[in-house]
């Protein structure tokens, strides 16, 4: 009440100065109250959001060098904050998403905290020396940047998961999970993240998914992007933490998605028989370009819907069969002693590749490659599930964190895997 009375008596200061001194009624000790309060309170959250002090913004790594005609070019332009957010399990500044778009031709989301209307990271699990502060990170930085190519009306579709990102919204802060091999320390207990967002095009409504209370929650997608943002705070008891899944639809996570034609996609839990369903791109309009100009591999189904399998690139040509190793990767993932894979295309002198796959596994685990392979073997067809399979410690990725399956090399037989 005492800020109240402050401002009544600014009020009235202002009114003598004008020539008006008749005595106003205190509005407040009225019903009014139930409208003023929370007016008072949203400005006090504004304040408190614009109170976190600036520090030195996000920086790419050093040496990182970008080539405007090649990989994903260059971003151009300051990009576009997208009108959706999501409280964090702490509170603090709400996390938000902001699309942007590269020189070669690719839509990207970026995902970071949110103070007066710059996108960022805060200061804390292990990032910026734990200074409390707000870091900006402009459009160029390609940290938490995840790109796909547009489609023929420059409509971009993304889906991404991240298990046990850092709540700064930093993952070079902290590390999920202990690694000897990476020199960060692990992040402090309830402070990760399960983040799931991207955009699902202009045909989306809305979407559904459980909370951290096992409630089901409908959002609103934003429109014309259908951008959508779910942060729940990571499961202590989840093993498998410390990646991200980049995709292209929703097929894990969420629950359904619903469309502007009235028609519901419900998401197949992944670990039952048959695994994720993915939901279509409606809306895709296909680019007027060469069919091998994106390098991207998709499948039409019975309703004339698109699905994006993979990279031409990444495909594995098993004695005439197609092999998509993100399938594959998707069947290992439902492992709970999995925390990530690579699958690559060996040589073979009568089939002429074969199916391998390099396996990270969550500290601790048990499991062995036989183990892993009998897994896998149940949920994909015979002729695709890896006849090689490997554990390594770490897979090689670049700067942005995607993992680089051109440089997963398969050791000696007997050595390390079978």
């Amino acid at each position: 009440m005492r800020v109240l009375d402050e401002l009544e008596r600014d009020i009235a200061r202002l009114a003598a100065e004008a020539g008006d001194v008749r005595r106003r009624r205190r509005w407040w000790r009225s019903g009014t109250l139930v409208i003023a309060l929370p007016l008072a309170l949203a400005a006090a959250a504004v304040a408190a959001t614009s109170a976190i002090l600036t520090g030195e913004p996000v920086k790419n790594p050093p040496g990182l060098q970008l080539n405007p005609k090649a990989g994903l070019g260059v971003i151009v332009g300051s990009g576009k904050l997208l009108d959706v957010r999501a409280a964090d399990p702490d509170g603090g500044p709400d996390w938000a998403l902001r699309m942007v778009k590269t020189s070669r031709g690719l839509g990207c989301v970026q995902l970071g905290r949110l103070v007066d209307g710059k996108l960022g990271v805060l200061g804390r699990d292990g990032a910026f020396g734990n200074d409390g502060k707000f870091h900006e990170r402009g459009a160029q930085i390609l940290q938490q940047t995840d790109c796909q190519q547009t489609d023929g009306a420059g409509h971009v579709f993304i889906a991404m998961t991240y298990q046990g990102l850092p709540a700064s919204g930093d993952a070079t802060g902290c590390i999920a999970r202990a690694n000897t091999r990476l020199p960060r320390p692990v992040c402090p207990p309830g402070s990760l993240r399960t983040i799931y967002y991207g955009l699902l095009g202009p045909q989306a409504k809305a979407l559904t998914y459980r909370d951290a209370n096992d409630t089901i929650v409908r959002q609103r997608v934003s429109r014309p992007e259908g951008a959508y943002l779910v942060v729940l705070p990571t499961d202590p008891k989840r093993r498998n933490i410390g990646y991200y899944s980049p995709g292209v639809t929703p097929a894990t996570g969420l629950r359904s998605v619903e469309y502007r034609d009235g028609s519901v996609c419900r998401i197949i839990n992944a670990q039952r028989l048959g695994g994720a369903r993915h939901c279509p791109l409606k809306g895709f309009i296909a680019p007027n370009v060469s069919p091998i100009s994106s390098g991207d591999l998709a499948t039409k189904d019975a309703d004339g819907y698109y699905f994006i399998v993979g990279r031409k690139k990444d495909m594995i040509i098993r004695g005439g069969y197609n092999v998509y190793p993100r399938e594959i990767e998707d069947a290992f993932s439902e492992h709970e002693a999995v925390a990530e894979v690579a699958v690559i295309g060996l040589q073979h002198a009568d089939l002429g590749e074969d199916v391998g796959a390099a396996v990270v596994l969550t500290p601790g685990a048990d499991v062995s490659v036989e183990q892993l392979q009998a897994f896998v073997k149940e949920r994909v067809a015979a002729y695709k599930y890896p006849r090689r399979v490997w554990i390594v410690d770490e897979l090689p990725k670049d700067p942005s964190g995607k993992i680089l399956r051109r440089e997963v090399v398969a050791p000696e037989r007997g050595a390390g895997g079978r």
